[in-house]
């Protein structure tokens, strides 16, 4: 499975938690051009593992991506594009990470790619109907932080992003929601 994940602001709660679920689930590559996935890396590594997790952080495009890794389509159960101004082909999710609402050039963006799913950083409190809700608390920014100094995959402190992930991402791995959340909030190695 494909999945885009867009947005003007820090994608990185929502695509973690993405990792942990799709990494017990098969193979995954995470393709970005945020360099701060490097720090998921070894030291002046911009292509690496993380258990099971190739991730590659590059400015290739969607097509040259997999020439310059040196990996295909087929390697992968799941791929994930940060996407940035190119949309990848064949994406079966799409992802909308917002804080506040988009300006002209994210909108404009975000009527090209079709269908998609928002996740909404609750920063202005302002609830939207049939999105996820992640309120920007201290102990979801603290456990970035610490995925990123342990390079370990940790379970969400958010209820609702776990919740919301679950159901949304339930019917594409083709599990219960029940398992699906079990496999975002279970502890690394388990």
């Amino acid at each position: 499975m494909q999945i885009g994940v867009y947005g003007y602001t820090d994608k990185r709660p929502i695509i973690y938690a993405l990792l942990k679920l799709l990494q017990a689930t098969g193979d995954v590559a995470l393709f970005t051009s945020n360099r701060h996935y490097k720090r998921l890396l070894q030291p002046g590594e911009t292509q690496g593992h993380l258990a099971n997790i190739m991730i590659a952080v590059s400015d290739a495009s969607p097509d040259e991506i997999f020439e310059e890794v040196g990996y295909t389509e087929n390697d992968f159960e799941h791929i994930i594009f940060d996407i940035q101004d190119t949309i990848p082909d064949n994406l079966a999710l799409i992802l909308h990470v917002k804080s506040y609402a988009p300006n002209e050039d994210e909108q404009s963006f975000l009527d090209l790619l079709g269908p998609y799913k928002t996740i909404k950083y609750l920063y202005d409190r302002k609830r939207e109907k049939d999105a996820i809700h992640v309120a920007p608390i201290t102990p979801l920014w603290k456990c970035v932080e610490q995925i990123e100094s342990y390079r370990l995959l940790l379970a969400s402190p958010s209820k609702e992003l776990n919740k919301g992930l679950a159901g949304l991402m339930a019917p594409h791995l083709n599990l219960s929601v029940k398992n699906t959340h079990s496999l975002l909030t279970r502890r690394w190695g388990k």
